[in-house]
């Protein structure tokens, strides 16, 4: 099993590559799961849908051309709640589904997405429904640990919102309950190049909250950690089974 770990700043995958050692290498050293250890590889995107899609895209082809295709992609990371009382800060979010939200048209009445201005089909191939949808996975062992989370509904946006002008119209064009600057751009990557993907967030802040005082980083990176362990908890599990049982989905 090949896996590509991916997040937009150090302090972010360090929660992984944290796990990853705990929990993969220490199968490795007690001998428990020798023979079904997977590759997992850790990439900083950077901050923003163009160089986490630029990232994100590169390393899955040359995983291609390595001759080691990617099984999965994860995305991780912290971010804003639109939604505090479902998601509090500190609290972890599986996206459903992603919405890039502002790609579109500014204008008098307004913006308009993609979408509204006619641009493009909310069912055109890679969107279902105007937004960029995760399909269940082909591990049921992961899922498992994913089915622990609530979902969440994404907005990937390039400035981080502060205006509640802003904020009232994100929420009432897609309903969101969490931003960030790279989700949509790892969600259009990985369904181009048909990976099977997620991205899991943990929350820092409220969208719209200026003061950085009353953002809780510490706690949003302690979730990200947890939730980082159980992951890698779920993909040992999916890895002892071997591959014959990749596309089992037990759910």
């Amino acid at each position: 099993m090949n896996i590509l770990f991916t997040a937009a700043e150090q302090e972010e995958l360090d929660c992984a590559l944290k796990a990853y050692r705990e929990m993969i290498e220490g199968s490795v050293a007690d001998g428990t799961n020798c023979g079904n250890v997977p590759k997992v590889s850790f990439h900083l995107t950077g901050i923003g849908s163009t160089q986490a899609c630029h990232k994100v895209t590169s390393e899955i082809l040359r995983g291609l051309m390595r001759g080691e295709p990617y099984d999965l992609v994860i995305n991780i990371g912290i971010a804003g709640s639109y939604d505090m009382e479902r998601f509090p800060m500190g609290s972890a979010a599986v996206i459903c589904r992603e919405h890039f939200g502002d790609l579109g048209f500014e204008t008098a009445d307004g913006f308009r997405d993609l979408f509204q201005s006619g641009i493009l089909e909310e069912d055109g191939f890679p969107y279902t429904g105007g937004a960029l949808v995760r399909p269940l996975l082909p591990f049921g062992e992961i899922e498992k640990v994913l089915d622990k989370y609530d979902n969440g509904v994404g907005v990937t946006v390039q400035t981080v919102t502060g205006d509640p002008v802003k904020v009232e119209a994100l929420c009432n064009r897609y309903s969101p309950q969490i931003e960030s600057m790279e989700g949509a751009a790892v969600y259009y990557a990985a369904l181009q190049e048909n990976v099977p993907f997620f991205e899991l967030r943990t929350v820092s802040n409220a969208v719209g909250e200026r003061n950085r005082k009353n953002w809780d980083i510490p706690a949003a990176l302690a979730t990200l950690e947890v939730c980082c362990r159980e992951i890698m908890e779920g993909i040992l599990k999916q890895c002892s089974y071997g591959e014959s049982e990749k596309g089992d989905n037990k759910n």
